[in-house]
C-alpha cells in the first residue's frame, strides 16, 4: 500500500515549505515521493515551488476537496501510482481543509486497496496563531484534532512563548506529538521521530466558512524594483487591499524570479530559482481588487 501523508495547516503556516523538507527526508532514506497539492487560488505556485527542488508535483488548482474537488483528487492520486511507482504520496491540501473530507477520497474505488492514510501533520503558525485561532478557529480546530504530529513553524520570528503555544495545542488535542523545533536544526532522526507516530482520528464537522475567502489571481504588467516590490509587500499588510491574509506570487524584482509570500503581517521576498509564469495570488475578505489591479498594472 502507498502511504499518504497529509501536511495540513492553515493559510501561510509553511506547509510547502515543510513538504519540501519531507521529500528531501524521503529521498534520503531511498523512497520515491511524489506531491500533490491543493491550492485555494488559480495558481499553481506551490507546486512550481516544489519542481524547482527536483520533486515530481502535481497541482490542482482553484477549488477545495469538500466543495469541488473531490473527484480530480482520486484522479490525481491514481495518474501518480501509474506514472511513478511512488512508495509516498506527500497530499498538501488547501489551508481550508477539513479532515473528514480527506478520508472520504481515500475510501473511493479505485483508490482504496491502493493508497492509505500514512501520517497525519499539521503544521502550526507560531506567528499568526493566536489571530488564526480567534477569526478561523473552526478550520484550524479540524486540522489539530485530526493530526498525529503537531509542527510548530516560524519558531525564529514569533515573540510568543513556544511553551505556551504548546499548552493551547494541548488544550485542543492532548494526544498529538509536538514538534516545537527551529526548522533549520531539523535532521533526519527528527523526521524519523515524527513520522513513528500515529493515533486514532478524531472526526468534527466544522461551519463550511469557504464564502468568508476571496481570492484574486492577477499578472502584473512590468518588472518590479526591491523599493516597489516592498511597497506592494506593505499595501497588502497595511489594509490597502483589504483584509489580505494570506498573499503569495512570482515576481520579477531587478531581472530576477523572485517569490514573494506573506502571511497577514509575516512578510518574506526571495529569489526563486525555478521558472514559473509572474502571478500573484491574494486570498482574504473584501480584497479591493481594482485597488490591487491599478498597482500591479501600473
Amino acid at each position: 500500500m502507498i502511504q499518504v501523508d497529509i501536511i495540513s495547516g492553515f493559510l501561510g503556516a509553511g506547509k510547502t515549505t515543510f513538504a519540501n523538507m519531507l521529500l528531501k527526508h524521503y529521498m534520503r532514506s531511498g523512497a520515491r515521493p511524489v506531491f500533490i497539492v491543493n491550492e485555494f487560488g488559480q495558481t499553481g505556485l506551490d507546486a512550481e515551488i516544489i519542481k524547482a527542488e527536483g520533486f515530481e508535483a502535481v497541482e490542482l488548482e482553484g477549488g477545495c476537496i469538500c466543495c469541488t474537488l473531490k473527484g480530480q483528487v482520486s484522479v490525481a492520486m491514481l495518474s501518480v501510482v501509474e506514472a511513478f511507482s511512488p512508495t509516498h504520496i506527500v497530499f498538501e491540501p488547501s489551508g481550508i481543509f477539513i479532515f473528514d473530507d480527506f478520508f472520504d477520497v481515500l475510501k473511493e474505488e479505485g483508490v482504496r486497496g491502493k493508497c492509505e492514510l500514512g501520517n497525519a501533520l499539521t503544521i502550526v503558525d507560531g506567528v499568526n496563531f493566536s489571530y488564526t485561532k480567534a477569526m478561523y478557529g473552526s478550520f484550524l480546530y479540524n486540522q489539530i484534532k485530526n493530526a498525529a504530529v503537531l509542527i510548530l513553524s516560524k519558531l525564529e520570528k514569533t515573540q510568543h512563548d513556544p511553551d505556551e503555544l504548546i499548552a493551547d495545542l494541548r488544550n485542543i488535542n492532548p494526544d498529538s506529538f509536538i514538534m516545537a523545533k527551529k526548522w533549520q536544526e531539523l535532521r533526519d532522526e527528527d523526521f524519523e521521530l515524527l513520522l513513528s507516530e500515529r493515533k486514532g482520528m478524531y472526526f468534527d464537522h466544522p461551519e463550511h466558512l469557504h464564502s468568508h475567502f476571496q481570492t484574486v489571481t492577477l499578472k502584473p504588467r512590468n518588472p518590479f524594483s526591491q523599493e516597489r516590490v516592498n511597497k506592494l509587500a506593505d499595501l497588502c499588510v497595511s489594509g490597502a487591499f483589504g483584509d489580505v491574509f494570506r498573499a503569495k506570487g512570482i515576481l520579477t524584482v531587478d531581472s530576477r524570479a523572485t517569490l514573494l509570500n506573506i502571511a497577514r503581517g509575516d512578510v518574506t521576498i526571495e529569489t526563486f530559482k525555478g521558472y514559473s509564469e509572474e502571478t500573484l495570488t491574494l486570498i482574504g475578505n473584501k480584497i479591493n481588487k481594482k485597488a490591487v489591479k491599478a498597482f500591479l498594472l501600473e
